[in-house]
């Protein structure tokens, strides 16, 4: 768990610089949420963002997904499992397509072509498939906090933050669930089977 909790820190840092790729925005009223629906779940972010993935390429799949770290400073951020601010990435199998769409307050910001040169293609077993997550951002960080040890961050990866990726080693889809230990000095992360709801025990 160490490695994921790593890989969650290599991200949110790397969110500032994504957002300045040069990106073209979606103007459908469809995609605007109300004042009171800005918070999502991983997957009504995910579902949010799947059209226009489609748009961009009919056979775009789910990459991973991850909260974006925006919100001010406060004790409720990511206390119902929910967040304003996303970035979800799609990609096409056995290609170097890749398309990020990253959700500001609850609606489609912008998008981003992500296409990269080269000969390492996302293969197929990386691809997350959308009727295989049965479980929800809110019910696992109800099983993460029954867990115990994890807290809210309060300045820095604030609140409680929520990724989905692929584990392609045990062929898994993974959501996790990250915040901090009580005394804020190192990010903790429960990660649980996107299926079946299943703790994943912590690798040493």
């Amino acid at each position: 768990m160490k490695k994921i909790v790593f890989v969650v820190l290599l991200l949110l840092i790397s969110v500032g610089a994504v957002e300045k790729i040069s990106a073209r925005s979606l103007q459908s009223t469809e995609e605007t949420f109300e004042a009171d629906e800005q918070e999502l779940s991983i997957k009504q972010a995910i579902e949010l963002a799947y059209p226009p993935a489609l748009k961009w390429n009919e056979n775009a799949q789910l990459l991973q997904a991850i909260n974006i770290d925006l919100d001010q400073p406060g004790k409720s951020i990511g206390s119902n499992g929910k967040r304003k601010y996303w970035n979800i990435l799609f990609g096409v199998p056995d290609t170097n397509k890749a398309f990020l769409v990253t959700i500001h307050e609850g609606k489609i910001d912008h998008t981003s072509d992500l296409t990269r040169n080269g000969s390492s293609p996302y293969p197929k077993k990386e691809f997350i498939q959308m009727e295989d997550i049965k479980y929800d951002s809110p019910e696992l960080l109800e099983k993460a906090l029954k867990i115990g040890g994890i807290y809210p961050g309060k300045d820095w990866a604030k609140g409680y933050d929520f990724m989905l990726i692929k584990d392609a080693e045990r062929n898994m889809d993974l959501i996790i669930v990250i915040g901090w230990n009580s005394d804020q000095t190192e990010m903790k992360a429960a990660g649980f089977n996107a299926t079946t709801g299943e703790y994943i025990q912590p690798s040493s």
